[in-house]
Parts: structure tokens; C-alpha cells; sequence
């Protein structure tokens, strides 16, 4: 016996029409399929949410910052795969929303960075017994130049879906490269026999504390570029070191061949990270270009 999808009456398996309406059994009977897929496809994802546990993911976030080396071999050693997908999710949402803060922080900046630029230029060429003449700007120039950067400010050509999906992408291919490239360095020169799933563990919560510092370089480089610059690569350090002492004390790796390892994957995975940023970046200066050109014409 099965239920009409249109009236909702009862229709005895014998029936090749509902009694009521007419419709058709395999009309109904299609329908009623249709419905119990959405449903079955609705608690599947109930059942996923509800083990996420958010007590655990903040947990997870607050000792891995605090704590790079312990917090993240507690990650590694306990996390399941759930938790360990949302803070992957988690990780490049955060750094998408980065990249468009970068990008806000360098567009307000631009004209200091220009003026520097030129005043650093100018200090240059009288170190080389050069006349700054030459590089100096008056008055007019510069207030030209910032007057051409303000109208591209208020004009909001800046294409953030695409910084913000860009910078998503960065952060997978960076992941995912330097996972791979580990996996493979431990599974081909070390006897030491190790799942894929911790591995991927530990590359995902070594890169914890470089975004951690990418925010704190964002929110300094209002003040200071150079400073920023040092708080990125100190982040750098920071995640490859944590990511050698995860990776020798959980997994029981000879020393100098975790550093071995591990070092070589960083430059691959850094490769990897530079040429997706440059077609991203050539890509995003295109979308500048094109709406900048329109909104002009």
C-alpha cells in the first residue's frame, strides 16, 4: 500500500490509479521516491552536524594557538575526521577573509606606499653620488597621484569573490601539496609506518599559527610594512617547526630525516603556493582592469 502525492489518500497495491484524483501509481510512487531521498538526504546531514562538536573545534583552535607543538599532537592523536574537516573548512574560510583584508589594507596604504617608494628612490640615488632631482615629485604630482587613487578607492572595482575564492584556493593547494609531498617523503624513506589521516592531522594544524600571524602582520601593516613582512615570516618559521616536532614525536621519525623531509616538501609546497598566486593575482588585476576600464566609459 503506498499514498497519493497529490490528494493523500490510500491506494491498495492492486490500483494502477489513486481512487480519489486519478493520478497515476508510478506517478505517486516516483514522487514519494523523491521524497524519501530529500528526507533520507536531510537526516544524513542532520546526523553529520550533530557530531560536530563545537566545545571540541574551540578547543582545538584555542590550544593549537596557545600551544602550537602540544596542543597539536593532542590534535593529531585524538581529533576524528569531522572536527578535523571543519577546521579544515574552518582554516580556509579564515583565510579567504584574510586575502580581502590584505587587500582593503594595501589599497587604504597605497598612496604612503607610493610616496615612500619614490622618497626611498630619491635617498638611493644621492647614496650613489646621483642628483634626487630627478626623483623628487612636487607638490602637484602628488596630490594628482592621490586624487587618482581616491577615485579608484570610491569607484569599488575591487573584485572580492574572486580574492576571497582565490585566497581559498591558495590555502588548499598549499595544504594539500605539503600533506602529499610529507606522505610521500615518510612512506618512501622512512620504515616508519603511519596513516595518511594523521599526516594530513598534522600539516592541517601546523598551518594554524602562520594565519594566526598573518592577522596580527594584517593589523601591523597600518603602522609598518617591514613589520608586517617580519611577522609573516616569523609565522613561517614557526608552522614548519611545529609541523617537524609534530611530525618526529608522533610518527617516531629519525630527526634529521623529518627535517629532511619536511624541508623539501616546504619548498615544494611554497613552488606550488607561488605559481597558483600568480595566475590568481593575474586574474584578479584583469577583473580590476575591466570594470575599472567600464566604469570609466
Amino acid at each position: 500500500m503506498t499514498y497519493c502525492s497529490k490528494c493523500g489518500s490510500k491506494i491498495e497495491s492492486s490500483n494502477e490509479f489513486c481512487p480519489n484524483c486519478g493520478t497515476k501509481v508510478n506517478q505517486t510512487s516516483n514522487k514519494n521516491r523523491n521524497k524519501e531521498k530529500m528526507e533520507g538526504t536531510f537526516e544524513h546531514v542532520k546526523s553529520v552536524t550533530g557530531k560536530i562538536n563545537a566545545t571540541e573545534v574551540i578547543n582545538i583552535f584555542k590550544n593549537s594557538t596557545l600551544n602550537p607543538v602540544s596542543g597539536g599532537k593532542e590534535f593529531v592523536a585524538k581529533t576524528q575526521k569531522t572536527s578535523a574537516i571543519v577546521i579544515m573548512i574552518m582554516l580556509t574560510c579564515l583565510q579567504g577573509i584574510l586575502g580581502i583584508w590584505r587587500v582593503n589594507q594595501i589599497v587604504s596604504s597605497v598612496s604612503t606606499i607610493f610616496t615612500n617608494f619614490y622618497r626611498n628612490l630619491s635617498s638611493l640615488a644621492v647614496l650613489f653620488g646621483e642628483s634626487s632631482s630627478s626623483y623628487n615629485m612636487d607638490t602637484s604630482t602628488i596630490n594628482s597621484m592621490n586624487t587618482a587613487i581616491d577615485k579608484f578607492k570610491y569607484m569599488n572595482t575591487i573584485p572580492y569573490s574572486k580574492i576571497f575564492f582565490g585566497n581559498c584556493e591558495l590555502y588548499l593547494v598549499g595544504l594539500l601539496v605539503l600533506f602529499i609531498s610529507i606522505y610521500l617523503g615518510i612512506s618512501f624513506f622512512s620504515e616508519v609506518k603511519c596513516t595518511t589521516f594523521m599526516v594530513f592531522k598534522a600539516v592541517l594544524i601546523s598551518t594554524l599559527p602562520i594565519l594566526f600571524c598573518e592577522i596580527i602582520s594584517i593589523i601591523f601593516s597600518y603602522f609598518s610594512l617591514n613589520l608586517g613582512i617580519v611577522f609573516v615570516i616569523l609565522g613561517v618559521v614557526i608552522s614548519i617547526t611545529t609541523l617537524v616536532i609534530i611530525s618526529k614525536e608522533t610518527f617516531q621519525i629519525n630527526a634529521n630525516l623529518c627535517v629532511l623531509i619536511i624541508s623539501i616538501a616546504s619548498v615544494i609546497s611554497l613552488i606550488a603556493f607561488l605559481i597558483a598566486f600568480s595566475y590568481h593575482t593575474v586574474d584578479v588585476v584583469k577583473a580590476i582592469v575591466y570594470r575599472y576600464g567600464s566604469l570609466l566609459n
